[in-house]
Formats: C-alpha cells, structure tokens, sequence
C-alpha cells in the first residue's frame, strides 16, 4: 500500500526528498516529528516557508498548531490528487502566496492579507480538511 502511495504521490515525495536533502547540505537544524502519522520537519531559518509535499510536511519553527493542521489539510488532497497536486493546488498557492500577494497587497494589513489568502478554494479547503477554523 505505501508503495503505490508513493507511486501515486511521486511528484510531491520527490521535490520533498529534494529540499530535506537541501536544508541539510545547508546544515540547517531540523526535527522530525509526527501528526497524526505524518512527518512534520521542523526547521530553522531566518525567513520561513510552510509546505506540505505527498505525506511529508514542512515548516519553519515558527509556525503554530494551526498551521499544522492547515498544511495537514494539503496532504489530504494531495491523497485526493495525486499527481495533479502540484499542477491544481501547489503551484497556485506558491503564485498567489509569495508573488501575487507580495507585488498587489503590499498595502494591506498582514490580517486582511492573511483573510484574503485564506479564503481562496484550495486554502480554505485545506482548513476544512485539517479541521482548522479562522
């Protein structure tokens, strides 16, 4: 069963392979725990990132619970989605999050961007999927 998981999560479990092998090479600290039987890796740096990839999920310290559950939630449908995953939830939520949000939003409250974020189909299913209410 973990073998056609796998199979069927490929895309996601081998970009996820490629940024843990990353932050190590970079001696970056990172610990491995585990919610509701996903690994969660931890890791610090300056600036932080939150993503989940197939059954993996990865975070910067200084992300909370909710987060957790949120990124929960993307394994969820990456489960739902396998290899579209990236193309249906992954891609758009890196555009919408780091480039659309940072070049039009840059006036708005870090709330109103975090609502606006939030509120967008594949992030508010998400929520839904991992139990998080905002």
């Amino acid at each position: 069963m973990k073998i056609l998981l796998c199979l069927w999560q490929l895309p996601q479990v081998l970009l996820a392979g490629i940024v843990i092998v990353f932050l190590k090479m970079r001696r970056v600290p990172v610990k491995k725990e585990y919610y509701k039987g996903i690994p969660v890796y931890w890791y610090t740096m300056d600036t932080g990132w939150g993503v989940s990839l197939g059954e993996f999920i990865l975070l910067a310290n200084r992300y909370n619970e909710t987060t957790v559950k949120h990124e929960y939630g993307h394994t969820r449908q990456s489960l739902m989605l396998g290899p579209l995953y990236l193309l249906v939830i992954g891609i758009p939520s890196a555009v919408f999050n780091n480039l659309w949000d940072r070049l039009f939003h840059k006036k708005w409250t870090s709330a109103d961007r975090s609502r606006w974020y939030y509120n967008r189909l594949p992030e508010k299913q998400a929520d839904r999927l991992g139990g998080v209410v905002r």
